[in-house]
This record gives structure tokens, C-alpha cells and sequence, in this order.
């Protein structure tokens, strides 16, 4: 047999193999903010917290914040965060916020979260910092909600929400102000 003819017998092959393997599931994060979360902060409780959580928690926060040492800014330190936790079988869903009380603020930093899903085995499955497009999102996907008024909106179609740190000015375009004179 000639050398083209085995490399067209290849080629044929993987061709066939790449198209017949199922693609990923893409990964969605759950409703972080949809309910309150269990602080782990009372005095005098105990809290357990299990090994590959605890692995997952330093996997999403040492690839988020820089290396820990005298010099990092005060929002950019590990205690100045805020971390949610929703663990559904294999997977660790981590959300990271700044926490501007920590720092002695009122507003977080722009773009300053993000969330992790983490296998059980220290594995980042997929990272969404804020600020950054979701690949997972496309562009002509459609309003999740019923149609309304133009310019009108539901709760619902805000999905997770936003961080419960931000202002409420933020969350809604702002507070009007006098009309621009001409």
C-alpha cells in the first residue's frame, strides 16, 4: 500500500473518531446569591469543613489573589474576601467577592469576584472572573423571561443577581440627577 493511501486511511480515521466523540456539558453555576448563606463566623460553634472543600476554597483563591506577603493591598488579601460554597457531587462551586467592610470601605473594586467550578481533586473545571466574557454566553441566546414592556424587566431575568456588596445605585442604572442643561 502507498505511503498517501495509508496517510488518507489515517486521516479518514481520526476524522471519524473527532466527530463521533461526545462533546462537554457545559458547566453552570449555580444561583449563588438566591438564598442566604451560613456564615461560619458565630463564636463558639463548630463547623466542619471537609478536605477537598478546603482544597477547592485554596485552588479558586491562589488563582485568583496574588501570593500572600506584606506588600498585597488590603482587597486583595485572602481575609478581605468573602467566599460562597455549593457543592453538588463532584463539583465545588466557589464564589469569591471583596469584601470592602474588611478594608474599612463601602464599594467594592470593579471586577474584583469570581467564580470557580472545582472538581473534587483540586481540578479547575471552569473559571468566570468577573468582568470577563462567559464564553459559555452567547450573544444572540435571548432574554430568559417572558416578553414585556420595552425597557421593562422582571426579577427573574436578572438570574443569580448581582453581589449583594455592590450599592443599590449600581443595581439599578442609578439615582436620576437634575436634567443636563443646554
Amino acid at each position: 500500500m502507498s505511503v498517501r493511501r495509508r496517510v488518507l486511511r489515517v486521516t479518514g480515521l481520526l476524522m471519524s473518531l473527532s466527530c463521533s466523540t461526545p462533546q462537554p456539558t457545559p458547566i453552570t453555576f449555580p444561583p449563588f446569591f438566591a438564598q442566604p448563606a451560613v456564615s461560619l463566623g458565630a463564636a463558639g460553634t463548630v463547623y466542619e469543613l471537609d478536605g477537598d472543600t478546603l482544597r477547592a476554597l485554596t485552588v479558586a483563591t491562589r488563582d485568583l489573589l496574588p501570593p500572600q506577603d506584606t506588600t498585597v493591598s488590603c482587597g486583595s488579601r485572602w481575609e478581605s474576601q468573602q467566599y460562597r460554597v455549593v457543592r453538588q457531587g463532584d463539583v465545588i462551586f466557589i464564589r469569591i467577592d471583596e469584601d470592602p467592610r474588611a478594608c474599612g470601605r463601602t464599594q467594592p473594586a470593579l471586577d474584583s469576584g469570581a467564580s470557580y467550578a472545582i472538581h473534587r481533586d483540586g481540578r479547575i473545571l471552569r473559571r468566570l472572573i468577573d468582568g470577563q466574557p462567559d464564553a459559555s454566553a452567547h450573544a444572540d441566546a435571548g432574554v430568559p423571561s417572558t416578553l414585556g414592556e420595552p425597557g421593562a424587566t422582571s426579577l427573574d431575568a436578572l438570574g443569580d443577581g448581582p453581589s449583594p456588596f455592590l450599592p443599590l445605585s449600581w443595581q439599578d442604572a442609578g439615582t436620576p440627577g437634575p436634567a443636563p442643561s443646554r
